[in-house]
């Protein structure tokens, strides 16, 4: 019987360390924004922020198996999220990679817990952080914010309208539905931690140093007779090719998060 390979998606790619970065390079029209050299907050020490349970940690002889099963059952987290159509991010030209990964992981546990469908506005998180202004960041001040304020539906404040004008009081009172009750901050790299999120149906914000960017890791693949992660880019549905909706998968070093904090409840409205 030949070894278990998960099914790939419709123009999804694995990128590790022999192949796949000119697929990552940055498509003319987008941008990155990640500037983990910036954070101010060494990992530990951000407040509100839990470690990740060891006692929620699955044993990683277990991982293929589960990862079958749950392909099998068409529960995991991609599986959800096509099952709801939600789509991916598309930050274009803005430099808010680190807004939109965590604004998506909120989408994502709405669609998991069950409530409607709503499309938020990374701008109206970030904006307020940067005053305005379309600068890099890290995901650590888009939790934060989204913990105190939530974000705003992109009826009232577009995806990617960095504008004052859009910050009315409607649009605050808007957000308030939008929050992070939970979350925890995972220990860099560790892909022990990771893992079981995406098995437990979590998704986790990851920024990259290799490239300057910020996703979503959303499942556990087994490929090539290892672990890979699918994740979402906020590139648009048209990446890497047109209808593909955003997935791609990293393996090796390359899937090692330099930075990983997981929204595991939002405010349900």
């Amino acid at each position: 019987m030949p070894a278990f390979k998960s099914e790939l998606y419709y123009g999804e790619k694995v990128i590790d360390e022999l192949k796949g970065y000119k697929l990552m390079q940055v498509p003319d029209g987008y941008s990155t924004g990640l500037r983990l050299a910036m954070r101010t907050t060494p990992y530990g020490e951000i407040v509100g922020a839990p470690a990740f349970p060891n006692e929620l940690l699955i044993p990683q002889d277990e991982w293929p198996d589960r990862i079958k099963e749950m392909e099998e059952r068409k529960s995991r987290l991609s599986d959800i999220i096509n099952a709801a159509g939600l789509p991916c991010k598309d930050q274009s030209t803005t430099s808010l990679c680190w807004a939109n990964a965590p604004v998506h992981c909120v989408e994502i546990q709405r669609v998991v817990q069950n409530n409607s469908m709503v499309i938020l506005s990374p701008a109206s998180v970030a904006s307020p952080i940067t005053k305005f202004k379309n600068i890099g960041g890290w995901a650590e001040q888009a939790i934060e914010y989204l913990v105190e304020n939530g974000a705003t539906p992109v009826d009232l404040w577009p995806a990617n309208a960095i504008n004052k004008q859009y910050q009315t009081e409607e649009a605050r009172i808007a957000a308030l539905d939008y929050k992070i009750s939970e979350w925890w901050e995972l220990v860099p790299r560790n892909m022990n931690q990771l893992v079981s999120c995406l098995l437990r149906r979590i998704p986790v914000a990851c920024g990259y140093n290799w490239q300057g960017h910020e996703t979503v890791a959303i499942d556990a693949v087994w490929v090539n007779g290892e672990i890979g992660v699918r994740s979402r880019n906020s590139w648009s549905m048209n990446w890497p090719k047109p209808g593909a909706g955003g997935w791609y998968i990293l393996q090796g070093t390359k899937m090692r998060a330099d930075d990983a904090i997981c929204p595991r409840v939002v405010t349900a409205s």
